[in-house]
């Protein structure tokens, strides 16, 4: 028999925010597609997810890296929807993955599974 583990409070927020940050976007996807009240629901999933990264930051890499993404597409519908403008929408969603990135620290997580990796 497995033995269960304990979440602390700062991973069970985390997961509600996961949780709750996807369940915000899909909303936005599914209603009204296209429009700024989809945008901004957009942008409230987004914010969610981004809380949700901070939480789960002792997550596999390959989690973390997932939620960042839906979070910087988040982010990057909002602009879109609102400027119409490929090229901010671009640089937007640039700036904000660099930024969880830097804040999740996903870079010291390579470092430190890179003696881990086969190399050829």
């Amino acid at each position: 028999m497995q033995k269960i583990r304990q979440m602390t409070f700062l991973q069970f927020f985390g997961y509600l925010a996961l949780i709750l940050g996807i369940l915000i976007e899909g909303y936005a996807l599914l209603n009204h597609p296209g429009s700024l009240s989809s945008g901004d629901d957009m942008f409230g999933g987004a914010v969610v997810l981004a809380l949700a990264v901070s939480f789960l930051h002792d997550r596999p890499l390959g989690r973390k890296l997932v939620i960042i993404a839906l979070s910087t597409l988040g982010f990057g519908y909002f602009t879109f929807i609102h400027t119409h403008a490929w090229l901010w929408t671009i640089l937007l969603a640039i700036a904000i993955a660099a930024f969880l990135i830097y804040v999740v620290g996903i870079r010291e997580d390579i470092h430190r599974s890179h003696s881990d990796w086969l190399h050829f």
